[in-house]
């Protein structure tokens, strides 16, 4: 006996009681779509779907009628899936009954039931009748003439209406088993399909369901020794074990001593567990005893076994190329095995010593005081102002003479002197100036336009998903990262030079140094790339890395997790040979900074300010943990290093790592996501609610730009400050007078 119900809490439900009370046609299709509860499929009294077919009741039951009426017509199988996807219901159809199996696609995926029998038209009168029921629950509450409801009921109509056909005719059966590889980890799949349903897939869709053929998954160690036998489903036991093959890379990045990995079971039973000890190289299924099993060739044998399963179902069925689930496990199989030969490749460096190419300075604020003596006062004069909307990636960026300030609403060069348009365009998502010509991502394209005047030169689709950043090579293109690769762009006509995308397709920092482009991946490696695009060396850090790399006299700088602090690795950017590792007892909060021949890391230490400063051979010289709050933001200013908190509180460091002058938090709430300080001619500009400017050696407040917020902040030589805030207002403004005092021996 089946029977199909649906919960009743749904009428206490406040979302629904507030919908019920506004009136008209749109809070009644409101009130339907948020009825949320349990569906129930009962078998001979017992839940088969253990309460976890939960969501939305009336696309439940609409997909279950449909799916009902597909195998009632003579479809080999169909599928209805609840819960946001998370837990999927497969009829199959056998002669004049169906197989109902219920699987739990949360890793380790579940199968809460398999191949409950019923009769088919016993399964037909129960979807209706537990939809009748429904419809009238409705009714009761006025939502029997809702729009999702009269698609409900015609569900049922077309359920009654349709002719039960016969079965689908007997499909050749299928029958594959890998065979192990002598001395080595290996993952083998053995397929008992007797019923043919890999080739029940008829195209056009994702269907689990077609997938769900017998068999079982054995995984042995090196020595022979069987580590696992994963009866029920290959597909789904080899869709968990990819997913744990992900997480076995990771820990293997972050040399991580061990690791478990919950093994998939047929029947909701509570999986068992893979102990692997990473350093050791060895595996363990629960209490057992160790067995060889290096964690890469575990890896490898599992997505190959993927893949094989993959190439079985196609050749079984071509069809199964149009396979959603198929191709998910094909790609995530493909990025494992191409992770784990990146990984045991390790560091590649390229032969000789190539020089990098030339390499601009940063450009820097001068450092020289305004005028002899003690400055006591600056004043300033607002020169413009110009609202673009919300920022839109770096936002403000000084390049040949001119201000540009990107937004949402517009994208704007003003010149630098004058302080008057220079043009204007529309707004965008990212903008970023190279020398000759800005670059703007909008509507998922990229248009360059001229820098002096705007005019558009080329613009083409993006090249990938959502833009992560965009760097120029000296003499050489542009490189667009998005979408775990990097694209490189003739920057006359946009077409595409090269394409380098790295294995899993993690986040990429792209970062240029001369000629080679610096990239960072999450996966823990940093890539060089030559201007052709060609991989010129490889690094493998100690964990996953954070940030942009940051380029330095000192090398191509990286900051990597490693445990609960990180790791600054400089690494020489010609050939890709480490040059020093250095560690650190913080969780780093922004780059490391150039401090004359040094760099200083900011970062915390459970929560609180800290400080690192390292030398340019990697020596870790002190660390500090200043007396302010939250996560700091650093500004060199000479021989003092000036740290901000995101209070707004500051404290100078002297080369000792000892306080030289500190300055408390202003009054009033801190700006949020206020930009770093910067030093410029003997100050420190400090944002927050308006702009303070201290004196970098005493810490005395010499001047203010008052009614400012920013969130980047730009100053130059000549100590002009342009500002834009969290709004995209942006203002530009001009030193009128400084005072300062002089001593009468210095006269």
């Amino acid at each position: 006996m089946i029977r199909i119900r649906t919960g009743a809490s749904w009428r206490d439900d406040p979302a629904v009681a507030e919908a019920l009370r506004r009136a008209g046609a749109r809070a009644t299709a409101g009130a339907a779509r948020a009825i949320v509860d349990a569906l129930a499929i009962e078998v001979d009294g017992v839940d088969i779907a253990a309460g976890r077919a939960e969501g939305a009741l009336l696309p439940s039951l609409e997909a279950l009628l449909r799916a009902v009426a597909r195998v009632v017509a003579g479809e080999p199988h169909a599928a209805v899936t609840f819960s946001d996807g998370a837990l999927e219901l497969v009829l199959r159809r056998r002669g004049q009954s169906a197989l109902l199996t219920l699987v739990a696609l949360t890793r380790p995926s579940r199968v809460l039931a398999r191949d409950v029998e019923v009769e088919l038209d016993a399964l037909a009168a129960a979807a209706l009748e537990g939809a009748a029921s429904f419809c009238h629950d409705l009714a009761e509450v006025g939502l029997g003439a809702a729009r999702e409801t009269r698609r409900l009921q015609a569900a049922a109509r077309d359920l009654r209406r349709t002719e039960a056909a016969p079965g689908p005719r007997p499909r050749a059966p299928v029958r594959a088993r890998g065979r192990p590889a002598p001395g080595r980890v290996a993952c083998l799949v053995e397929l008992l399909d007797e019923e043919g349903v890999l080739l029940a897939y008829e195209g056009g869709r994702a269907d689990l369901g077609s997938l769900l053929a017998p068999g079982r998954v054995l995984l042995t160690a090196g020595d022979g020794a069987p580590l696992a036998a994963l009866g029920g489903y290959p597909f789904l036991a080899l869709r968990d074990l990819v997913a744990g093959a992900g997480r076995v890379l990771a820990a293997s990045r972050r040399a991580e001593p061990s690791l478990q990995l919950a093994l998939p079971r047929a029947g909701p039973a509570t999986p068992g567990a893979l102990t692997l000890d990473l350093a050791g190289g060895t595996a363990a299924l629960g209490p057992g005893a160790p067995h060889p099993c290096p964690p890469l060739d575990l890896v490898r044998a599992v997505a190959g076994a993927a893949l094989s399963l993959c190439r079985t179902a196609r050749a079984r069925n071509p069809r199964q190329a149009e396979n959603g689930y198929l191709a998910e496990l094909e790609s995530a199989a493909s990025d494992r095995l191409a992770e784990a030969d990146e990984l045991r490749a390790g560091d590649l460096a390229r032969p000789g010593s190539v020089s990098p190419g030339p390499q601009a300075a940063p450009a820097r604020a001068s450092l020289a005081p305004l005028g002899p003596g003690s400055l006591r006062r600056l004043t300033f004069r607002r020169s413009w102002r110009v609202d673009v909307g919300a920022p839109a990636g770096v936002g403000l960026q000084v390049q040949g003479g001119l201000v540009l300030i990107a937004g949402a609403d517009a994208l704007v060069a003003l010149d630098r002197e004058r302080g008057v348009p220079a043009w204007r365009t529309d707004g965008c998502e990212h903008a970023r100036a190279f020398p000759g010509l800005v670059l703007a991502a909008r509507g998922g394209r990229i248009a360059a336009h001229a820098l002096r005047t705007g005019a558009a030169v080329w613009e083409r689709p993006l090249p990938g998903g959502p833009l992560a950043g965009m760097v120029a090579l000296a003499r050489g293109p542009i490189a667009v990262a998005a979408a775990g690769a990097l694209t490189g762009l003739d920057p006359a006509t946009g077409r595409t030079l090269w394409r380098f995308e790295a294995p899993g397709g993690p986040r990429l920092w792209p970062a240029a140094q001369g000629r080679i482009t610096a990239v960072a991946a999450e996966s823990g490696f940093l890539y060089g790339l030559d201007p052709a695009g060609r991989l010129a060396w490889r690094v493998l850090a100690p964990g996953p890395l954070l940030r942009p790399p940051t380029p330095s006299p000192a090398g191509c700088l990286v900051l990597a997790e490693a445990g609960a602090g990180a790791v600054l690795l400089a690494v020489d950017p010609a050939t890709g040979l480490r040059r020093w590792e250095a560690p650190l007892d913080l969780a780093p909060a922004g780059p490391p900074l150039p401090w004359g021949r040094r760099l200083a890391v900011p970062g915390t230490v459970a929560g609180d300010p800290a400080v690192s400063v390292v030398d340019r051979e990697g020596t870790v010289s002190w660390t500090v943990a200043p007396p302010l709050t939250g996560a700091p933001a650093l500004a060199a200013a000479g021989p003092v290093l000036v740290v901000r908190d995101a209070e707004g509180a500051l404290a100078a460091l002297d080369a000792a790592g000892g306080q030289a002058w500190s300055r408390p938090a202003p009054a009033g709430h801190p700006a949020p996501g206020a930009a770093p300080p910067v030093a410029a001619r003997g100050t420190v500009l400090v944002s927050g609610e308006g702009v303070s400017c201290v004196d970098a050696r005493t810490g005395a407040l010499v001047g203010a730009i008052r009614g400012v917020a920013p969130v980047r902040l730009v100053v130059d030589a000549r100590l002009a400050v342009a500002a834009l805030d969290a709004d995209g207002v942006g203002t530009g403004h001009r030193l009128a007078t400084h005072l300062s005092v002089v001593p009468p021996a210095a006269r």
